[in-house]
């Protein structure tokens, strides 16, 4: 038999250890250094400047490592008691211990440093820096479940672990939502065959609360009936969310999404004076008020006037595009999620818009051909995902488009793109910082970027 060489994997040692907190990166975790080994930079979730930590090797590679807490040995003045009970074990929050200023602090240092380090850029303070409340701003939340013959749990996820912490609330949810947490539970434990739940999402928009629930198969009668009692009594929208997993492989066919009282109207929010109706499975910016305030931020980056032709890539249900269609000549709303375009046209028909064209594309594949990349075009707006916007940035560039707004949800993939504007002549004219989920590591960032026309 053929033997094969396999590397022994590193083994991480389980003694514990003191580090002294020196920094704090943009992720809000604290960056440790070990007097015994100061070669190793550690990076620890929970830690504040100054403090001293006992801690926990949890993964290193070469000089840089992951640890976790033990206890903290010596304590910063500023560190806070977490609001929420589940802290310590659930996956949603990391930053409970930090006052909301260090939080801000850290994020906008974080970005700055990212600027400098990645573009050589000494990049000026932000404009704008809005994250509004620390609590009760979530309005979109999906809980998971799990149920079998004796038990039936409902919560959120363990920290790096895909256990359920069962929960009665959230401090993070608006609080109408954190409030029906126990009531679902309460309403699913009625059902004939619980099992069947998959997982359940929380909306509260203008028009009301949602809750979708998703589930495998059909629920009997008896089932539906507990549903549209909890909806009558509750006063929110129930929907389901059908997926058939022993069925053909149409996918249309696979999945069905129902309103379980007949109700034809869709939720909807507004924003900037224009109602955005969708269904519960759609995106939807999760912080209200935050939302708002980037879409102002955008529309006065890019100041579009009624001579524009506007190109928002990544437009999703419209959320910045059918607020632009009220200022420009005409706008282009590229979506690679052919339910999400159909919705923005519906919408901008709802609106009176018929200055907007929604179009279905998948923007990693070849779009370069097709009659809206090749229109007139003076502005433009990208929003896109995590994984940023490369191959569109490079288009941009190409295309020489005077201003350029782009909002970006992860500072590497944005700093990335950034380098092919910069390169091309662009300049950063302005930039500001939203901390649309207090509480987390995350941040949203908004560039304006101006062609040199030198």
């Amino acid at each position: 038999m053929a033997k094969f060489f396999k590397p022994k994997q590193k083994e991480i040692s389980s003694k514990h250890f003191s580090v002294k907190v020196i920094d704090i990166d943009i992720k809000g975790r604290a960056v440790c250094k070990d007097a015994s080994n100061p070669k190793i930079t550690w990076f620890v979730e929970g830690g504040l400047l100054g403090e001293e930590l006992i801690v926990r090797t949890k993964d290193l590679k070469k000089d840089i490592g992951i640890a976790e807490i033990i206890s903290v040995k010596s304590r910063s003045n500023d560190r806070i008691s977490p609001k929420c009970k589940y802290y310590a074990q659930c996956g949603g929050c990391s930053l409970q211990h930090m006052p909301i200023d260090l939080e801000i602090n850290a994020k906008v240092s974080g970005l700055k440093r990212l600027f400098q380090k990645n573009l050589g850029l000494d990049i000026q303070e932000p404009e704008k820096v809005e994250y509004g409340n620390e609590y009760s701003y979530r309005r979109v939340c999906r809980l998971s479940t799990v149920g079998d013959k004796n038990s039936f749990s409902i919560g959120m996820r363990k920290a790096y672990d895909k256990k359920i912490i069962e929960i009665d609330e959230c401090s993070i949810l608006e609080e109408e939502l954190s409030a029906l947490i126990p009531t679902i539970r309460e309403t699913f434990l009625k059902l004939g065959n619980y099992k069947l739940i998959g997982h359940v999402e929380l909306v509260k928009v203008d028009s009301g609360i949602v809750v979708l629930i998703r589930v495998i198969n059909n629920l009997s009668e008896r089932d539906l009936g507990i549903l549209r009692e909890f909806a009558k009594n509750n006063k929110v929208e129930v929907f389901l969310q059908i997926r058939h997993e022993k069925q053909a492989n149409e996918l249309e066919d696979r999945e069905i999404i129902i309103n379980i009282l007949d109700n034809t109207e869709k939720p909807y929010y507004m924003i900037d004076g224009v109602k955005i109706s969708f269904l519960p499975t759609d995106f939807i910016q999760i912080n209200e008020n935050v939302n708002k305030a980037m879409v102002e931020t955008a529309l006065d980056y890019l100041n579009v006037n009624k001579e524009d032709h506007v190109l928002d890539l990544f437009c999703g249900l419209g959320n910045f595009s059918l607020p632009i269609a009220k200022r420009a000549a005409h706008v282009y709303a590229i979506e690679g999620v052919w339910n999400m375009v159909r919705a923005g046209n519906e919408n901008a028909k709802d609106n009176n818009l018929d200055n907007i064209e929604f179009i279905v594309h998948d923007l990693e594949e070849d779009f370069e051909n097709t009659v809206w990349a090749k229109s007139k075009i003076t502005k433009a707006l990208l929003d896109p995902g995590r994984n940023g916007a490369q191959r569109v940035s490079t288009y941009l560039v190409k295309r020489k488009i005077d201003d350029i707004v782009y909002v970006s949800c992860n500072p590497l993939t944005l700093l990335r793109d950034l380098k092919i504007f910069l390169q091309a002549g662009y300049k950063i004219q302005k930039w500001s910082v939203f901390d649309m989920f207090p509480k987390t590591e995350h941040v949203e960032t908004v560039v304006l970027l101006s062609r040199d026309k030198a």
